[in-house]
């Protein structure tokens, strides 16, 4: 290191490899060997913590660095979320993290259920060749799926309310109620708009967003700094 920019110290070094695997921590590359980089810029923070710290080969290093590219600091907090959360010792070290965690898991598995029966009422509500019975059996899904994910739901508030975390998830939560609520409440059969709706695909972003405010809050990532 040149001018007054300190080294990583070697331990805190050897933790971010290891969280990697001491290889890219992009998993469609996973070269070697590897460099640290900082996800919000040395310049901004002036500082080396790990939940702002990312292993990258020197070819990924470059292009992050490259404002031109798009693989952006946004892209790299994803990464670095991915990388072995539960092992990050900011978590171990916080009080009922690791049930706040479980709670998200969970919250996150019962919502993509709920969805994906959504979405195949959708569709069977969108065919005209669909019987009454196969109606019934899709509605029957949903609603079982709807039940399970509102109780992941109010367990999850439980954990996070109050925070970022708790306002995104309710955003997303309610997204797909109001679709749900207008599919419901369509005669059959449903336009083809409505009954083959991408409502994955609406939430993406904004599920992408609630993974890493879950990640700042418990550790895993620094807070964005714009």
């Amino acid at each position: 290191m040149t001018g007054s920019r300190p080294a990583i110290p070697r331990e805190l070094r050897r933790r971010v490899l290891i969280e990697a695997g001491h290889r890219c921590a992009i998993p469609t590359c996973r070269a070697t060997p590897v460099e640290i980089a900082h996800i919000t810029p040395w310049a901004k923070t002036k500082k080396h913590e790990f939940n702002n710290l990312i292993a990258l080969c020197p070819n990924c290093h470059t292009r992050f660095d490259d404002p031109h590219n798009p693989l952006d600091r946004k892209s790299m907090r994803q990464y670095k979320a991915k990388l072995n959360p539960l092992l990050s010792l900011e978590i171990n070290e916080k009080r009922d993290q690791a049930r706040r965690i479980s709670a998200y898991q969970d919250f996150r598995a019962q919502l993509g259920a709920w969805v994906r029966s959504l979405q195949h009422f959708g569709l069977v509500m969108s065919k005209r060749r669909e019987t009454p019975d196969d109606i019934e059996k899709a509605r029957h899904a949903t609603n079982e799926t709807f039940a399970s994910a509102l109780i992941s739901a109010i367990d999850f508030q439980s954990h996070w309310k109050g925070t970022r975390v708790d306002g995104i998830a309710n955003a997303i939560f309610y997204h797909v109620i109001d679709w749900a609520d207008e599919l419901s409440a369509s005669e059959f059969p449903a336009p083809r708009s409505l009954g083959r709706r991408n409502i994955a695909d609406e939430i993406s972003e904004a599920a992408i967003d609630l993974h890493l405010a879950v990640c700042e809050e418990v550790g895993i990532l620094g807070p964005e700094e714009f």
